[in-house]
């Protein structure tokens, strides 16, 4: 009982000292909410952008158990076979083969368009059509008719959705036009779909017509891509049962197809998320830290405005443990209010990530997922991160002494130890061995990553005391010369409280390091990327169609007044051999296949190829042969692959080996991209056709007049839609800017950290300086000059954090780069420009000047009767 009563009074002074130091518990409840809601938003981001995939990918499968799928980049089997196989098996109710092309609504075609995501896939208004067997796919995905009926096999007939119904104004028995490779066809609407189950995917934009119908007017004769079964309940609702029929499924099919569960779909989407999905958590750690340290720097200027205070509770015979528990009863409520406030706040700035991923994904639902372990992290670390934060002040407030307390005046911060900045010395240290000397396992990289970025982040954290007398120093004249001899009063302010000062300029170091760091990631992909494109994405204008063009339309393109050269494009997605790279289970990869004419590609633009891999010309020789195939660096790096290693594909002759001839710089596709020529394309994947052809203009022709050109000849017959290759280069970098504001959002945060502490410190500097600040006013110093000198101080504190910032912001951006290599596979260059060292520089000053006009008008205002009398 005792021990409690005990206890209940320390929260009840812990909660009084709250009240009554308001603009500090505002302060320290703003690190513990920036800190949890960064922590919950990530969390929630990833689960839901997840969570969003898998639903998009179960409205496609609906009830099925397991999902076959095509081997290679277009089905390799015939519809018979493998139909007749899969209903021969026992334990499979249901087979339902579909076919899913994209094309055109006819009304569309006009003015149809192209947009980019984070993996570079067009979409723009494109329909979607499912050629499906009504009989066996209404077993195993959720149609509800809101009018009408199924469609019946062989019959031009559909169902669409009540989005496009309405949005197209289209009812029952009326004709629907839709863009065919042989032209216009007409399909008659027989029903309507309600918008649930089938109907949401692709937003809506969806029809439903027979397979075999699908089939002939879009030229796959015999074609699918994916067949659907259901199984018995015996095997499928019995994990065990479901996991061992899918491997003898599997052995049986195999190399002809794989078998996977429905949500492997979105797996595989998912997968191409993972390097967005790993900076948001490697961040969120960063944020973490940010949070901390501007809570320990909180309750260390709060032990210190109250030094006089718990010198008074221990003369009147509070114990050591007694001021503990004070401290760290403030310390506990607020981290259960800021956590409880940061998870709400977490929820909103999920939304506003969700709406930014939206935009880079093209995701069709915005439902927010939250998952309970994010909760629950978010809420761990509002109150473990707060504690612990608080537990260093604590610990300091119980060693004061109470007749040194009481009799305190203008008591200076204790200088900081050596065994701070050695400590500081040793994290720098460690954080360097794991970065750059000692060898991880992948599984583990990530881990160490995180660790040795905290260590270098607290490393030069604790270094700042070791530096900041020399950089005070060094930073004098400036100030002098700034701001007069209210600036030389200032600086030597400064010096005069060496450990509030180092705190400050940590606080402005980590802002820096941050802004630093992501700016120059971002920098190094911008310079790595427009390489790519300038000379990758050559020529003046693209040219493309809703559904492939002929080699041959090339020949007419050629013709017309102003074209130089015509080069064509076709990409394709195509399957690794299972077990050929060291992929997860020995799974087969999807890899982006594009495949060139070596000849009039050569004329328009080029490739850039990694150095020590021999002549160029040598190398387009034996790919324009057929001897080679390029991989990007990427693909390279990832998966081990050197000049003459083998790469086995799934063609539709079957599993073949390909030599690689060298490897190219390329960031489509996630980097899984590899070039082969059109002629190996058509031997080995029986394609042909074109997805884009680039034109070179000649020299004194205009582009835009060449283009209406074409338009004139081709736009209409073709469906055509000309883009400049300067607009699509700008789309291209403009997407990449888009991905990395995402991540300017904790750079934001640490400059608020920066901000708040110099706040932080000036403020408990003018507490402390009250009789001095009086004294200097009774002897003819304004309130100008009072303000003035703040500003120097705060000045000084800025110069000395920028200058600590560069130094520990180059060191960072370097390491933040060699882990997306390591961990992502790239091999990116860091590439050195002034901007963002320039940025953070103006930064460290702006905010330092800024965040002292709240402090410097407090000092102006003391008033020097009531300052000569303050104890």
């Amino acid at each position: 009982m005792k021990s409690f009563t005990w206890l209940y009074a320390s929260l009840l002074l812990a909660v009084r000292n709250l009240r009554q130091r308001r603009g500090r518990t505002a302060l320290t409840l703003l690190g513990i909410v920036l800190g949890v809601a960064v922590v919950l938003a990530i969390q929630v981001t990833n689960a839901s952008t997840l969570a969003s995939l898998r639903r998009v990918f179960d409205r496609t499968t609906g009830q099925a158990n397991l999902v076959v799928l095509p081997a290679a980049d277009e089905d390799v089997l015939s519809q018979s076979e493998i139909i007749a196989e899969l209903e021969a098996i026992h334990g499979i109710e249901v087979v339902a083969p579909s076919l899913l092309m994209h094309t055109l609504l006819a009304e569309d075609v006009a003015d149809w368009e192209i947009s980019f995501n984070l993996q570079g896939i067009s979409s723009g208004n494109l329909f979607q059509v499912y050629g499906i067997l009504p009989e066996s796919d209404t077993q195993v995905r959720v149609y509800v008719l809101a009018q009408g009926r199924m469609p019946q096999t062989g019959k031009y007939e559909l169902l669409i959705t009540q989005k496009t119904a309405q949005d197209k104004g289209l009812r029952l028995d009326q004709r629907l036009a839709l863009l065919s490779p042989q032209g216009v066809v007409k399909l008659k609407i027989v029903g309507i779909l309600a918008d649930q189950g089938i109907a949401l995917a692709n937003g809506g934009a969806v029809a439903f017509a027979p397979l075999d119908v699908v089939q002939e007017i879009f030229g796959q004769q015999n074609q699918i891509d994916e067949i659907a079964l259901r199984l018995n309940s015996t095997i499928g609702e019995d994990p065990k049962a479901l996991e061992a029929f899918k491997e003898a499924l599997s052995k049986q099919f195999k190399p002809r197809a794989e078998v996977i569960y429905p949500a492997g779909r979105g797996q595989l989407v998912s997968q191409m998320l993972s390097t967005y999905q790993l900076g948001l958590t490697f961040f969120s750690i960063i944020a973490i830290f940010v949070g901390a340290f501007l809570i320990y720097n909180a309750f260390s200027m709060n032990v210190v405005e109250r030094t006089r205070e718990i010198g008074m509770l221990r003369a009147i015979g509070m114990q050591r443990n007694g001021v503990l528990a004070i401290i760290l009863g403030e310390a506990f409520v607020l981290s259960l209010v800021g956590s409880t406030m940061g998870l709400g706040a977490g929820i909103l700035l999920a939304r506003g990530l969700m709406r930014l991923m939206g935009g880079l994904l093209s995701a069709e639902d915005g439902l927010i997922s939250i998952p309970w372990q994010g909760v629950w992290q978010g809420l761990g670390v509002g109150i473990g991160v707060t504690l612990l934060s608080a537990l260093i002040p604590a610990l300091q407030a119980t060693r004061i002494s109470p007749l040194e307390a009481l009799g305190a005046r203008n008591r200076l911060v204790e200088r900081p130890r050596a065994t701070l900045w050695m400590s500081g010395l040793c994290l720098l240290f460690i954080g360097w061995a794991i970065a750059y000397e000692l060898e991880w396992r992948d599984e583990v990289l990530f881990s160490v990553g995180n660790v040795a970025v905290v260590s270098m982040f607290l490393g030069a954290t604790f270094t700042v005391a070791l530096v900041t007398q020399w950089l005070g120093r060094l930073a004098q004249p400036l100030i002098r010369r700034l701001y007069g001899t209210e600036g030389q009063l200032g600086s030597a302010n400064v010096q005069r409280t060496i450990g509030r000062t180092t705190l400050t300029v940590a606080s402005l170091m980590v802002a820096l390091t941050m802004v630093i760091g992501i700016s120059s990631v971002a920098d190094s992909f911008e310079a790595d990327i427009s390489r790519w494109i300038n000379s990758a994405l050559g020529g003046d204008l693209y040219v493309r169609a809703p559904v492939p063009m002929r080699q041959s339309f090339g020949r007419h393109l050629l013709s017309v007044p102003g074209v130089e050269a015509v080069t064509p494009t076709r990409i394709l997605t195509v399957n690794t051999a299972p077990g050929s790279l060291p992929t997860e289970e020995g799974s087969s990869l999807t890899l982006i296949l594009n495949a060139l004419e070596p000849q009039s590609f050569r004329q328009i633009a080029d490739l850039e190829f990694l150095p020590n891999q021999g002549e160029e010309s040598q190398l387009w020789r034996e790919f324009e042969s057929g001897e080679t195939i390029f991989i990007s660096s990427q693909l390279a790096d990832r998966y081990n692959l050197h000049q003459g290693d083998r790469l086995t594909l799934l063609t539709r002759r079957g599993q073949q080996a390909f030599t690689i001839g060298a490897a190219v710089l390329d960031f489509g596709g996630e980097g899984l991209v590899f070039y082969m020529s059109y002629a190996q394309m058509a031997h080995w994947f029986s394609e042909e056709r074109v997805d884009r052809f680039t034109l070179k203009v000649a020299s004194g022709y205009d582009v835009q007049q060449v283009a209406e050109e074409i338009e004139k000849r081709y736009k209409k017959r073709h469906n055509l839609s000309l883009q400049t290759t300067e607009a699509f280069k700008t789309q291209i970098l403009d997407l990449m800017r888009q991905s990395f504001r995402l991540f300017d959002v904790l750079s934001l945060i640490g400059t608020i950290i920066g901000a708040l502490g110099v706040i932080n410190t000036l403020t408990m500097n003018i507490i402390e300086r009250q009789r001095e600040i009086g004294g200097l006013r009774s002897l003819g110093m304004t309130r100008r000059q009072v303000m003035v000198m703040v500003m120097a101080e705060a000045m000084s504190m800025g110069v000395m954090g920028g200058i600590y910032g560069v130094l520990i912001g180059y060191w960072m951006a370097n390491l933040l780069i060699r882990g997306v290599n390591l961990m992502v596979g790239y091999n990116l260059k860091y590439q050195f420009t002034t901007t963002p060292y320039l940025v953070g520089v103006l930064i460290a000053l702006l905010v330092a000047q800024i965040a002292a006009i709240p402090p410097a008008r407090r000092a102006a205002r003391v008033n020097i009767v009531e300052a000569i009398q303050h104890e």
